[in-house]
């Protein structure tokens, strides 16, 4: 998992996150970008809209719309970008609320099984296993 905070939805990818998926051979294990903090975006929401002059009850009421649209726009640049690097990521993930204690990481265990395949699964229990020489040959000549 790779961890990009989404809390800033005019966010340039940096030199780092480029650099390591473009460098950083994640064949063997499949990396899931996580966007979090996505949940602060509900404040940047709220001002926006109290700039456009709703007052606090209307901005707290549509703020979820705009929450949305500012989240949709940071994933999809981000994709772009991190797309078209050699080694993208296999699969995106917004999350919020990470901190509280009822969090939910059901979505996370499905993201995460999803990205799993069976040639992944085998590399990684390859991979795992340095004891064993004779199964990484083995494999590794498949």
């Amino acid at each position: 998992r790779y961890c990009i905070p989404a809390n800033d939805y005019t966010r340039l990818i940096t030199t780092a996150e480029e650099k390591f998926f473009s460098e950083c051979d994640t064949r063997r294990v499949p990396v899931i970008v996580l966007l979090t903090k996505a949940d602060a975006l509900n404040g940047v929401a709220i001002s926006e809209l109290r700039e456009e002059g709703l007052n606090m009850r209307e901005a707290l009421h549509a703020a979820g719309g705009i929450e949305q649209q500012l989240l949709r726009k940071s994933e999809k640049r981000l994709k772009e970008r991190l797309g078209a690097c050699k080694f993208p990521p296999r699969s995106y993930l917004s999350l919020g609320k990470m901190h509280e204690e009822s969090f939910d990481c059901g979505d996370l265990l499905t993201t995460t099984s999803n990205a799993l395949d069976e040639k992944t699964l085998q590399m990684l229990l390859i991979s795992t296993q340095q004891t064993n020489i004779l199964l990484n040959i083995k494999w590794a000549v498949k």
